[in-house]
């Protein structure tokens, strides 16, 4: 997770980000320079309009899209799971098995792949022998898209986007935060299901990084343990204030599996969080993919559950 703005600092025009960024390259315009940055593996890498770009992630090809810029080649889960427009971008497999044929036959230059997934890591060496350089980046919290945009709207030189996609984001995030009390927040347990499994989560994932931002106080950092398997005893004995499901993989098979599980047992029936309406089952959109331009609605949707009163919902 990147750290370097703090979501109340104070915004940076989008001219000085630009020429922080380029660390003297002109931001990309019609005469086809390349800006110059590192990437999530710390290597100088260089993207120019005029490549024919390749993203290996759903979450990347709509970064690339939110900044301006138009897909060569994409991945199964972009059009399937993000319902992005990618015009006439050829399809290269899913985000989990690009397939580097596929890849090289799209004519893409640039491919945009994620520095988490072990597979893209795995697939530089088939395609940057044959003439694909490889970009990576990593997302796991607001920050780490703001870093990714800053770069991908010095690229296009469309600063505009940036402004639109981020900063007014940011702004909305801030705005939200101010209307929320300070001081020691509710209890929470997250978990996250599976069709043959239930864990649970901590700052690991979109939800636990913004339930601590707010103040929220996960009992899997108390009890690590959790992690890897739940002990309904113990989370009956802290009775959290909050229970909040991440869902893996086919929804309706994950949640069968909670109901089977957990839902029916009365110790868990019995919780103050599930008594109170305070257990949910967070939507995939804004919590299992990547919320892009969108990372103020997910802010929302947890400060809303963790802060009814302050948002005048109690």
């Amino acid at each position: 997770m990147r750290r370097i703005i703090g979501v109340t600092a104070v915004l940076l025009t989008a001219a000085v980000i630009f020429s922080l960024l380029s660390c003297g390259t002109e931001p990309q315009g019609a005469d086809g320079k390349s800006v110059s940055f590192k990437d999530d593996l710390g290597r100088q890498v260089e993207l120019s309009m005029s490549d024919r770009v390749a993203a290996c992630h759903a979450s990347f090809a709509d970064c690339w899209l939110l900044a301006g810029g138009t897909l060569t080649a994409a991945t199964t889960d972009a059009v399937e799971d993000h319902g992005l427009n990618v015009g006439n971008a050829a399809i290269v497999g899913t985000a989990k098995t690009v397939s580097a044929e596929l890849l090289v036959a799209s004519g893409a230059t640039v491919a945009l792949l994620s520095a988490d997934l072990a597979a893209h890591l795995q697939l530089e060496a088939a395609i940057s022998a044959l003439g694909i350089r490889c970009i990576y980046f990593r997302v796991d919290d607001f920050e780490d898209y703001a870093y990714v945009m800053e770069r991908l709207c010095a690229v296009t030189g469309r600063s505009e986007l940036y402004l639109e996609n981020v900063t007014a984001v940011r702004e909305r995030i801030d705005a939200l935060r101010e209307k929320l009390p300070s001081g020691e927040g509710k209890s929470v347990l997250l978990m996250r299901a599976y069709s043959s499994g239930i864990k649970a989560k901590s700052d690991d994932n979109i939800a636990g990084v913004i339930l601590k931002e707010l103040g929220a106080r996960n009992i899997a950092d108390e009890q690590p343990s959790l992690l890897e398997d739940i002990s309904l005893e113990y989370v009956v004995q802290r009775d959290p204030d909050l229970i909040l499901v991440l869902t893996m993989g086919s929804e309706e098979a994950a949640l069968g599996y909670l109901r089977e599980n957990l839902e029916n047992n009365p110790a868990f029936s019995g919780l103050s969080a599930v008594r109170n309406g305070c257990y949910r089952v967070l939507p995939k959109e804004l919590f299992h993919y990547k919320p892009n331009e969108n990372w103020d609605e997910s802010y929302e949707y947890i400060a809303e559950i963790l802060y009814p009163e302050s948002l005048g919902n109690g």
